[in-house]
């Protein structure tokens, strides 16, 4: 009998989820390849839940325009186009600030992220951020402030951090998208090849975030200038 669409990618999303020991989803708009399929076009591989040294994911997804399995030993896959998303929670991201005790608190907002800050439990300040990018690092820069409930022409002055790891100098941050309690971060970078074999999701991680696991938690504390 003849496996439909669903039925071919429930099979695909059962075979890498036990290869790479994670719930997977799976889809693509069309295959291609005799006697087996090997290329897949508009590819979507989708994690839920992803932990984190630095902040829990809500969501991790990777995209290509084409991905190709090149069979050998070991079997390699090419992604043209490649690009990933991450959602991060407001939940995840609640707990993160607790654990550090951050005089600040991030509310991801439908039109943007607002940072309130406190002092001794009274709130000092508030500001309304845009997420900007600076040598790698994830900056929130004020796009308009208040302190103690007046305007503040220094907004400009006030910088604080999105606790996600630097990225390589290769990634680019091609798109942002604002939700009530959650963001969604669309990263791109060049066309690469990757082993099929063990430690594969470490070393696409690290294609985007190479320093993840160098740079120590203190980076909490003192976070670099930008």
């Amino acid at each position: 009998m003849a496996m439909d669409n669903r039925t071919r990618s429930d099979v695909i999303d059962q075979l890498i989820g036990s290869y790479l020991k994670v719930p997977v989803s799976v889809r693509w708009s069309r295959v291609s390849g005799v006697p087996f399929p090997d290329t897949f076009y508009d590819a979507h591989l989708e994690f839920q839940g992803v932990a984190t040294a630095w902040l829990n994911l809500e969501q991790v997804a990777w995209e290509a325009s084409e991905a190709r399995f090149i069979p050998g030993f070991p079997a390699r896959f090419s992604l043209t186009n490649p690009a990933v998303v991450i959602g991060v929670g407001q939940a995840e991201l609640d707990r993160w600030m607790s654990r550090f005790q951050m005089p600040y608190r991030i509310e991801l907002g439908e039109d943007g992220l607002i940072v309130h800050t406190r002092i001794a439990g009274f709130p000092v300040a508030e500001f309304e951020t845009k997420l900007e990018v600076v040598r790698g690092w994830f900056i929130l820069q004020p796009k308009r402030a208040s302190i103690l409930g007046v305007p503040a022409y220094v907004a400009s002055l006030f910088r604080t951090y999105l606790p996600l790891p630097p990225l390589s100098s290769e990634t680019k941050l091609t798109g942002i998208e604002h939700g009530a309690g959650v963001i969604r971060l669309r990263f791109t970078l060049g066309d690469f090849e990757e082993e099929v074999s063990p430690g594969i999701l470490n070393r696409l991680r690290k294609r985007f975030f190479p320093l993840a696991d160098q740079l120590s938690e203190s980076w909490t504390a003192n976070p670099p200038a930008g």
